[in-house]
């Protein structure tokens, strides 16, 4: 049996976003785990995100990320949040630095100004974001990030956030709405049966043409990583097409604040449930097998980091050949 390598964990989904790409924050019923039920993963992890909701709700965010360390002392961890809380959040994101000096944030930017609060759904989400920014940075904090979702709706910010990120010397990470009809919500994704017409293909596809021969133009490998990882995006937005699959279930899991184990973020077939269970008599136990075979017939188109991981190592030499190539002669958009 295949031991994971990735997981996103949702520490609540408390959220005081109105966000127009999610329905988290319209979950009523919240039954958290506690923070020694996470010394239950499994210790093949490397990466791990911690996410919500607004995991910045829990008070004892604390004492998950000192369980979670200690448990995974050699995983990459990442906190997601939406950064709503302004410069309330600094202090509760310096006391995580202290557990973990190389814990990452990546706060969500959805556009510069009054768009990101119109995607956010509140007011002042923008000034919030980058006051917690500037904040840790002035604290010495570097493994920041802004987080930029694709719709139809901001797709003219994406390259205003790709700038935003890089004035603020801060990381740009992107995706592209996924339905989710458990976690993000049914019918948020742009993306149609095969995803052309989803976006305004001309300005869109020279945006894309920027941020990745931007991303290639370094001599930093993971910025050509992240420059595939966009190619990916775009693949799929404007042709419908998966650069390669990953194994949902096996590489790579979801946990739910309740305990309930998840094949992906976008799999809906429940592994089992942690609470009263080790992990491995979950992952190795006939429902989670079910769980596997489920999310395989689905067959469902997907481009996300936290369920690549696994498969970008599998390919990576391939993907050095995508760079090499790229960086040699420009990325250019089809069509």
């Amino acid at each position: 049996m295949r031991y994971p390598i990735d997981t996103v964990i949702a520490v609540t989904y408390r959220c005081q976003a109105r966000c127009r790409m999610c329905s988290i924050w319209q979950i009523q019923e919240h039954n958290d785990l506690s923070p020694e039920v996470y010394r239950k993963l499994p210790v093949s992890i490397r990466d791990l995100n911690i996410s919500g909701g607004e995991p910045f709700l829990r008070k004892d965010l604390d004492e998950i990320v000192r369980v979670v360390h200690g448990r995974l002392p050699k995983s990459r961890i990442v906190v997601s949040s939406n950064g709503l809380m302004g410069d309330k959040l600094i202090p509760r994101a310096m006391e995580l630095v202290s557990i973990f000096p190389d814990i990452g944030f990546a706060f969500s930017m959805d556009g510069v100004g009054e768009m990101q609060d119109y995607m956010r759904g509140v007011e002042g989400a923008y000034e919030n974001v980058l006051s917690v920014v500037r904040g840790l940075k002035e604290r010495g904090v570097e493994n920041m990030r802004l987080a930029y979702t694709l719709t139809a709706e901001n797709s003219g910010h994406m390259i205003k956030v790709f700038r935003l990120a890089r004035e603020l010397g801060v990381q740009f990470t992107m995706s592209v709405a996924h339905d989710s009809d458990f976690f993000f919500g049914e019918g948020k994704s742009p993306l149609k049966e095969r995803g052309a017409g989803a976006f305004d293909s001309g300005s869109l596809k020279k945006d894309f043409e920027t941020i990745i021969n931007s991303q290639l133009g370094t001599f930093n490998i993971k910025n050509w990583g992240r420059a595939f990882l966009n190619y990916g995006i775009y693949s799929l937005a404007f042709e419908g097409r998966q650069l390669f699959s990953s194994r949902p279930g096996e590489d790579f899991f979801y946990l739910d604040p309740k305990g309930d184990i998840y094949p992906s973020v976008i799999h809906d077939h429940v592994m089992g449930n942690i609470a009263g269970r080790d992990f491995e008599e979950v992952w190795d136990s006939p429902r989670a097998d079910n769980a596997r075979e489920e999310s395989r017939r689905e067959e469902k188109l997907y481009w996300m980091g936290c369920m690549l991981r696994k498969a970008l190592l599998e390919h990576r030499f391939s993907i050095g050949m995508w760079a090499l190539r790229n960086r040699i002669t420009g990325f250019r958009a089809r069509g």
